[in-house]
């Protein structure tokens, strides 16, 4: 192989410098309510692997110590995650913006009835979507009653502010 080193050293490119980290996305795990054929995770119900109470402990560390405005949770379901509650609580005890990179249907689903009033007192911003406006499209995508059950995810949101 031939060593291209001398051809990036000479160059009159400019330095390309980073910014400061402002975002931290976290995937908490694979675990989801959803077996969604075009899951890039290939999350869902039987899904094991979630992060350890330490990882999540050491990211509220790491986002007061760099100063990182915002957090950004994703998984799966990152609210199936067992400590999603106190990674956010945390987060926010630090000032720290929390996205939540939501399915909806979860917030309808039995043990998650209070997830949608969990979030907005604690102000954390809903990132959703639905991957087609038609029921039949979502259905076919997400699983039977995914769309209705995204709608009324929505609609308690809306309620809440």
């Amino acid at each position: 192989m031939k060593s291209t080193i001398e051809l990036l050293e000479a160059t009159d490119f400019p330095a390309i410098n980073r910014r400061k980290l402002t975002t931290l996305q976290v995937n908490m795990g694979y675990l989801c309510n959803m077996s969604c054929v075009h899951c890039h995770v290939a999350a869902s119900p039987y899904r094991t692997e979630m992060m350890s109470r330490e990882l999540v402990e050491l990211i509220a560390q790491v986002l007061q110590a760099q100063n990182i405005d915002t957090l950004d949770l994703t998984g799966g379901a990152p609210e199936m995650h067992e400590d999603f509650k106190y990674l956010v609580k945390e987060a926010r005890k630090l000032g720290v913006k929390v996205i939540d990179r939501c399915n909806l249907t979860i917030l309808m689903e039995e043990g998650y009835e209070d997830m949608a009033q969990f979030l907005a007192d604690n102000e954390v911003e809903v990132v959703a979507s639905l991957p087609c406006y038609s029921l039949e499209n979502v259905d076919k995508q997400r699983g039977k009653g995914a769309f209705d059950d995204s709608i009324l995810g929505l609609y308690k949101l809306n309620a809440l502010g």
